[in-house]
């Protein structure tokens, strides 16, 4: 069988599929395995996360964080980020009470005082874009500063051209927890995620090519093929592009800490996010005093070497996803799989899920023929 991708989806379904008894070649274009969660240490000894920072989250007994946890040895960790306002102050992210004080100057003393604030600046009704998101549940000053400016930044497009689910993935808090994530399980993998991915695919019956772009003449050899590229690349583009946005990196360094992993910038200036690697703890420190961090510059992924990150989500790119699914499901060898394959932003933790899944119904299925 053949697995295109090194990624999570890739590595999780190669590895179901060899302890289950079948042999799979891995092949990826890039020169390392891990898709976008590939990390490694620079001279100073930093751990930086190449594609951007990646936060492992979920619920301790989920079915995929104990899969992971084969492969790896945890470090706990919660992370933080906070946002620049106009006047150089950060305040927390998400949105909670000490967030609603430092925009609004007012003290807010308890969670019914802040539920009371909020409720007299959102608009009322059922959104159905991502704009409309925002002003039901942040109202529009929030809006405007902290998401309206940030989301066309990083999406290229005004909110009411965004699905509402995109706004959806940021919650509003009346508490003063300013971790960004409040699953019962987070933390990063001891040696990294290269590592991680290293003993998934330690596997007798796996081989992994690099370096190895998928052509069509790979599947002659196989019985099936899981892809986990664009599938609309896969069908030289029938019904038109699918929309990614992808990122550009400028790594450089600061003399002194920043007040949180991750700082992101909310106005419409260039940079969506800045990352300080060493504040997160399965990173060493530098020796000089200084410390690297990485700015994120969004972009659309035809402007960055076709490198997809983000896939681009409405009623008309949907439309148009739909159109290739159905063409897919006339080639009953191939799967696709992954955020491009399934165009649908993925998180590790539900992505591990969703393949291992995949993985399951498909050996299922082969059990099932050959019974039959």
């Amino acid at each position: 069988m053949l697995v295109v991708g090194a990624g999570f989806a890739g590595a999780v379904v190669a590895r179901e599929l060899a302890e289950a008894g079948r042999s799979v070649r891995v092949i990826d274009r890039r020169p390392h395995i891990g898709g976008n969660a590939f990390d490694a240490l620079n001279d100073h000894g930093e751990r930086l996360h190449v594609y951007g920072p990646h936060l492992l989250h979920g619920e301790a007994d989920s079915v995929a964080i104990r899969w992971l946890s084969r492969f790896t040895e945890w470090v706990p960790y919660e992370h933080r980020v906070r946002a620049v306002l106009a006047d150089g102050r950060t305040t927390p992210l998400p949105v909670n009470r000490t967030t609603l004080e430092d925009v609004f100057g007012v003290e807010l003393a308890t969670e019914a005082a802040a539920k009371e604030l909020l409720a007299s600046e959102v608009v009322a009704g059922k959104p159905s874009n991502t704009d409309e998101f925002f002003l039901a549940n942040v109202g529009p000053r929030l809006a405007d500063i902290f998401f309206r400016p940030y989301t066309r930044k990083m999406w290229g497009v005004p909110p009411t051209e965004l699905e509402a689910a995109v706004g959806a993935r940021l919650p509003v808090r009346w508490n003063r927890d300013d971790r960004y994530f409040t699953d019962s399980f987070q933390a990063m993998p001891k040696d990294g995620f290269t590592a991680m991915f290293e003993r998934i695919l330690d596997h007798p019956l796996i081989s992994v090519s690099l370096g190895q772009a998928y052509g069509t003449d790979l599947d002659a050899d196989v019985s099936h093929t899981f892809l986990s590229l664009p599938i609309d690349e896969y069908f030289d583009f029938r019904f038109g592009r699918l929309p990614y946005r992808s990122i550009r990196f400028e790594t450089s360094s600061i003399s002194a800490d920043q007040p949180a992993t991750v700082i992101n910038y909310t106005d419409t200036g260039t940079y969506t996010r800045c990352t300080q690697w060493d504040l997160i703890p399965n990173s060493g420190r530098r020796q000089d005093g200084q410390h690297t961090v990485t700015r994120e510059i969004p972009c659309d992924a035809a402007d960055n070497n076709n490198e997809c990150y983000y896939p681009v989500r409405n009623r008309e790119t949907l439309a148009r996803y739909e159109q290739y699914e159905a063409l897919a499901a006339t080639e009953p060898n191939k799967t696709f799989i992954g955020r491009c394959g399934l165009f649908r932003y993925l998180d590790m933790v539900p992505c591990v899920n969703i393949h291992l899944r995949l993985a399951a119904t498909f050996l299922g299925q082969v059990q099932a023929q050959a019974l039959a």
